[in-house]
């Protein structure tokens, strides 16, 4: 899980564990004040106040891990309620009051194991779950067989197998939830992970040309829609196959590691920097009319041309750029920065060229 979840968690942790102090605390108080004691609620109530503090404290001050505070809430909640159970089914008479009590513990037990669901993976969440029955059964079933009393409706041996079967019926639905969700979860980062091959370079690490023709489009429509203005700037290397020939593709591939590097140095966080193909980039501009294009290409020429790439190549680019006219697709406005290019090349490479902007009639 993400640092920042982990502190979402933790802090949720603290905050319901000091609410639970401050109820179990104002309980306590009722029932150690009562005209009559109840002894097995002021001790389970004692125990359970002191417990919500200590954890409490633990989750705020970031003593002891998550681990440790989920397991203490887990194992924790289960010996209070089952330890309840134990003292009223036992050691004092089960009138009405304690037989309402016996019936409430059980009714709190199912939300033991929607937590034990919640904090650990499927596998472990079964395992706690099941431990947690099996105390159950432990702990009543004497009681059960040996008791020919009633818990007000059914016999207690019936009350007991109820409540059996609705746990066990509950952390097989808990189980089959937690797996179908990591399941999803998996699904859901292979389809991230995917989604992020599909557009990604594979060498740079940049935008491929996939994604970029996305971006793309989705400049066009918005220039469309609102009126806005937005560039190209298409970006080449100079004598790369020179450079390739020479010194090895090894060579090659790290210039251009390199340099996309510097390319997404050198741009706004708004800009899509690509590589479109070979040792040619595009860059992406929303906002930016011809002349800032131009400038920013500019920028970007000089900052090449006085750098040394992968530790001891000096390389050159040239570049052309082009703006969005209305009436524009994709690909008339990449022929544009591309032949914008190409008299950039013509002319002598290391420079920069706009499109020639037709007169206006």
């Amino acid at each position: 899980m993400p640092l920042e979840g982990l502190r979402r968690k933790r802090n949720a942790y603290a905050g319901l564990t000091w609410l639970a102090f401050v109820a179990t605390a104002i309980s306590l108080a009722r029932n150690a004040t009562a005209v009559t004691i109840d002894g097995p609620a002021v001790a389970v109530g004692a125990v359970a106040a002191l417990g919500f503090l200590v954890i409490a404290i633990m989750a705020q001050s970031r003593f002891g891990s998550l681990v440790v505070i989920e397991h203490l809430l887990l194992w924790g909640g289960s010996a209070l309620l089952i330890g309840n159970l134990g003292l009223r089914l036992y050691l004092y008479p089960l009138g009405p009051e304690a037989a309402s009590a016996v019936i409430t513990s059980l009714l709190w037990l199912p939300l033991l194991f929607v937590f034990s669901t919640i904090a650990f993976d499927g596998d472990t969440s079964l395992r706690y779950s099941a431990a947690l029955l099996v105390l159950l059964v432990l702990v009543t079933l004497p009681y059960g067989l040996t008791s020919g009393g009633a818990l007000f409706v059914a016999p207690g041996l019936g009350v007991m197998l109820q409540a059996y079967g609705a746990s066990a019926v509950l952390i097989v639905a808990l189980y089959h939830f937690a797996d179908l969700h990591q399941r999803m979860a998996a699904m859901e980062e292979t389809a991230r992970t995917m989604r992020h091959l599909a557009n990604t370079d594979a060498l740079t690490g940049l935008a491929n040309r996939r994604q970029a023709e996305e971006h793309l489009a989705r400049e066009l429509r918005r220039a469309e829609r609102y009126g806005r203005v937005f560039s190209l700037v298409m970006v080449d290397i100079d004598h790369f196959k020179e450079l390739n020939d020479r010194f090895g593709h090894q060579a090659g591939d790290a210039v251009l590691v390199e340099l996309a590097q510097r390319l997404s140095g050198l741009v706004r966080a708004s800009d899509t920097i690509a590589r479109w193909g070979g040792e040619e980039f595009l860059l992406l501009a929303p906002e930016t009319r011809l002349e800032d294009a131009r400038r920013l290409a500019e920028n970007v020429r000089g900052h090449v041309g006085d750098q040394v790439l992968a530790e001891r190549f000096e390389v050159t680019v040239s570049l052309g750029v082009a703006s969005y006219r209305p009436g524009d697709t994709v690909a008339s406005l990449v022929a544009r920065a591309d032949a914008a290019l190409y008299l950039a090349k013509r002319g002598g490479r290391n420079q920069v060229r706009v499109e020639i902007v037709p007169a206006p009639v």
